[in-house]
C-alpha cells in the first residue's frame, strides 16, 4: 500500500488525518497521531504492515491490494550499553525507539541513567520528574508502578519511563537488596507484555543500574564511537554480559556492535571502523555505521529524536535500517535464536 491509496481510504471515510488516526488507534491499540498519517500519505515514512493489512481487510476496500499477514513478533527488551561515555548511546536509544514505532511496533523507552539524558532528549525536564517523584527511582526503590511514571512522547509514538538525578541513590541502596541484580527485571514484568520492544538507555558505567538492565534484557546493542582506541572498555562489558548470562539471564545475547559518529571523509574514522570490523569478525555482527551529523545535536536540543525531526535526512537512515534489522530479527519467534554468543 502506498500513500495515495491510504489517502484515498481516508477520504472515502470522510475523515481528516486526526480522526483517521483516532480510528486506527481504537482498532489496532496503537498511538498514531495526525503527523504520522501525514508522513505515510506523503511517502516520508513507510506504512506499517499491520496498518496496511488491517485497511486491506476492511469492507469497501476492494481496490486496496491485500497484504499477507506478517510473521509473529517475539517481544524483547533491548539494552543499549557501553560503560564509556560520549559514544552516542542515548542518541541511539532515542532514535531506535522512535524508528521502531514507525514500523507499527509498541515501544517503551526506559531511561536508566541518573543523568536523565534520554529524558531531556525526549523533551521532558528531569527536575520536574524529580520534584513530582515520577522517575525510575520511584519504581525500583519507591514502590511505584511503571504505570504511575510512564509518559507519552513523540506524539504518543513512544512511552517513556523517565529518569532524574535521584536515581543515583539507587546504586548504593540496591547493594543491600536481596538478588539486587534482578530488581528491574521483576518490576518490568508488570508491563513487559504490553510492548513489542522495550529499549533501555543504560548509564555510562558497569554499576548495579547497568547490571539490572542487562539482567532484564534479551538483547544488548553496543554503540562504539569510530575513533582511536574505540574498543577500550568493550571487552570488560562483554565479560560482564557473559557473567550475567551464566549466573542469572541465560537468554541474554548481543545483537551487535554499532559504530557511531563516523565520517567517511576522515582517514582515522575509516581505519577505526576497519579495526572494529576485523576485531569482531566471526564473533558478533558489526552493524552499519551511524554517520556524524549536527542534526543529532540539534534534535536533542529541541527535545526530539533526529529521525522524527527530519526523517528524510541521509544522516538518520542508519537508525531506520537498524530498526528494520532488529524488527526482522524479532520475527524469528518460531525459530532458533540467531544472535552470536560472545564468551
Amino acid at each position: 500500500m502506498n500513500g495515495e491509496e491510504l489517502r484515498a481510504i481516508r477520504e472515502r471515510r470522510g475523515e481528516d488525518q486526526l480522526s483517521f488516526a483516532t480510528w486506527l488507534n481504537g482498532a489496532l491499540n496503537r498511538r498514531y497521531d495526525r503527523s504520522r498519517i501525514s508522513r505515510w500519505e506523503s511517502g516520508a515514512e513507510r506504512i506499517p504492515q499491520q496498518v496496511a493489512g488491517f485497511l486491506a481487510g476492511q469492507g469497501g476496500m476492494a481496490a486496496v491490494p491485500q497484504a499477507a499477514p506478517g510473521p509473529k513478533l517475539r517481544r524483547a527488551v533491548v539494552a543499549v550499553a557501553n560503560q564509556k561515555g560520549g559514544v552516542g548511546k542515548t542518541t541511539t536509544a532515542v532514535n531506535l525507539s522512535y524508528a521502531l514505532s514507525t514500523l507499527g511496533l509498541k515501544v517503551m523507552l526506559l531511561d536508566s541513567d541518573p543523568q536523565g539524558n534520554a529524558t531531556v532528549h525526549m523533551g521532558l525536564d528531569p527536575g520536574e520528574i524529580e520534584t513530582h517523584r515520577k522517575g525510575l527511582y520511584n519504581v525500583v526503590r519507591g514502590g511505584s508502578s511503571f504505570d504511575s511514571i510512564l509518559q507519552p512522547v513523540c506524539g504518543g509514538a513512544v512511552m517513556l519511563a523517565p529518569s532524574s538525578i535521584g536515581l543515583a541513590a539507587a546504586e548504593t541502596e540496591l547493594v543491600a537488596e536481596p538478588d539486587n541484580s534482578l530488581v528491574l527485571k521483576e518490576k518490568l514484568a508488570e508491563v513487559r507484555n504490553r510492548y513489542d520492544v522495550i529499549v533501555i538507555d543504560c548509564p555510562p558505567n558497569l554499576g548495579l543500574l547497568t547490571i539490572n538492565a542487562l539482567a532484564a534484557s534479551d538483547l544488548v546493542l553496543i554503540p562504539v564511537q569510530t575513533e582511536v582506541f574505540a574498543g577500550l572498555g568493550v571487552p570488560l562489558l562483554l565479560e560482564t554480559i557473559a557473567k550475567i548470562r551464566r549466573r542469572s539471564n541465560p537468554s541474554l545475547n548481543i545483537f551487535g556492535i554499532l559504530p557511531t559518529m563516523f565520517s567517511s571523509r576522515l582517514t582515522q574514522d575509516q581505519a577505526s571502523l576497519r579495526e572494529i570490523q576485523e576485531h569482531y569478525e566471526g564473533r558478533t555482527r558489526v552493524l552499519p555505521a551511524v554517520p556524524r551529523a549536527t542534526l543529532f545535536a540539534q534534535a536533542s536540543g529541541a527535545g526530539r529524536p533526529a529521525i522524527e525531526a527530519d526523517p528524510n535526512s541521509n544522516s538518520v537512515q542508519a537508525y531506520g535500517e537498524l530498526a528494520r534489522e532488529l524488527a526482522a530479527h524479532l520475527q524469528t519467534a518460531e525459530t532458533a535464536q540467531e544472535t552470536t554468543h560472545v564468551s
